[in-house]
């Protein structure tokens, strides 16, 4: 196993191998992803760790020698970002088996070991765990908490059908052979773990799903960092995309005739009902305002003006028939997660986690991709923040 420790510029990761590489990123106190592996129940004699620390100018490298000794070997080389880390502790490693995961990371004892399994078909290159949030406080992180269980079973069905796409960078699990014979991650790709996933489809492999191995990452909490996040891995998979679009086809069966083409349509309606919605209350609330202006209706202040606006936009939003039948559809995801949460385990606070999701996340997806595309078309380059 090996872990690789890299800096590029306010952000931290490392890597991490069991015949495995796990790579950890942010601001997060390394240490304690350190010890999440430590205590897997995974054999230790076949473990092998190598740490990386990739130009850092904090106390990454002062905790990671905190650890080196048998199992454990610390490396030292100039910054060259996330992808070069990563490529430096693979081609360090002598296992077979090599897994990815960030700085802000929790796995579950039993995950490696569950994991692993999915490699004796030799036509599996990667597989990926059941992702969730850690601990999720704030309102952003709550909704974030019913997005990633929603991914379990998303996940899964695309396994199912050989059409996982996403390899987690948070976790993941990689075939080493698949680095030896198609190279590594893509350096100055702002999602390279994404650029892989869509690689090793490409080149005719199979990617894995195991739901029954809980990861535990922990999400921005606060707006700007969320957009500045999903803004990155929405620009990249664009991009990754348009770099493989000859995947959209028959060769590559359900991913290239359904999922991939399902997605991007499923893009152009989050901007457009985003966009319509938006606009159509816009316009409802302004015929209203000036229809009780003709008729000199009196709002006793600005502040009860204000505030019968608010109530008229937000009715007439949430009563809009597409707001409905979204809202609708949600529930019926609603009963789902309640079901997939047994699973990987029992989780509290849905019930006030799923009716946020409910509300929230389909205006904050389209307002997403939204963002992602202005920077696209205009040719505004992203950068790992």
């Amino acid at each position: 196993m090996f872990l690789v420790i890299s800096k590029e510029k306010k952000r931290k990761s490392f890597c991490s191998e069991i015949q495995n590489c796990l790579q950890l990123q942010s601001s997060f106190l390394p240490a304690n992803t350190i010890e999440s592996i430590l205590q897997s129940e995974y054999p230790r004699e076949k473990l092998e760790i190598l740490i990386v620390d990739d130009g850092s100018k904090d106390s990454t490298l002062h905790i990671a020698e905190g650890y080196a000794g048998n199992l454990i070997k610390v490396f030292h080389k100039e910054n060259g970002g996330k992808a070069s880390a990563l490529n430096y502790g693979i081609s360090k490693a002598k296992g077979e088996i090599v897994f990815s995961m960030d700085a802000d990371t929790f796995v579950d004892k039993k995950s490696m070991k569950k994991m692993v399994r999915f490699f004796k078909d030799s036509k599996v290159m990667s597989v990926t765990p059941a992702m969730l949030i850690h601990n999720p406080k704030s309102i952003l992180q709550r909704i974030q908490h019913v997005e990633y269980l929603l991914g379990l079973f998303l996940r899964k069905t695309f396994s199912v059908l050989n059409s996982v796409y996403i390899t987690p960078g948070a976790f993941s699990a990689y075939r080493k052979s698949f680095f030896d014979k198609y190279g590594g991650y893509e350096e100055g790709n702002i999602t390279e773990d994404l650029e892989m996933s869509i690689r090793i489809q490409y080149e005719g492999y199979r990617i894995e799903n195991c739901p029954e191995a809980p990861v535990y990452t922990i999400a921005p909490k606060k707006f700007k960092p969320l957009l500045v996040q999903r803004r990155r891995w929405y620009y990249g998979l664009i991009k990754n995309l348009i770099k493989y679009k000859g995947l959209i086809g028959k060769k590559y069966g359900d991913l290239g005739m359904f999922v991939v083409p399902i997605s991007l349509i499923s893009i152009f309606f989050a901007v457009f009902i985003t966009v319509y919605l938006f606009f159509k209350t816009l316009i409802n609330v302004q015929k209203e305002f000036l229809f009780y202006q003709s008729i000199n209706y009196d709002f006793s202040g600005i502040f009860n003006m204000n505030l019968h606006i608010l109530e008229r936009a937000l009715f007439l939003f949430f009563t809009n028939a597409t707001v409905l039948f979204i809202l609708f559809f949600m529930v019926m995801l609603g009963f789902y997660i309640k079901y997939a949460t047994k699973k990987v385990g029992k989780f509290e606070g849905l019930t006030i986690n799923l009716p946020l999701f409910f509300l929230f996340f389909a205006v904050l997806f389209g307002f997403w991709w939204i963002v992602s595309l202005i920077y696209l078309v205009f040719a505004e380059k992203i950068k790992w923040r």
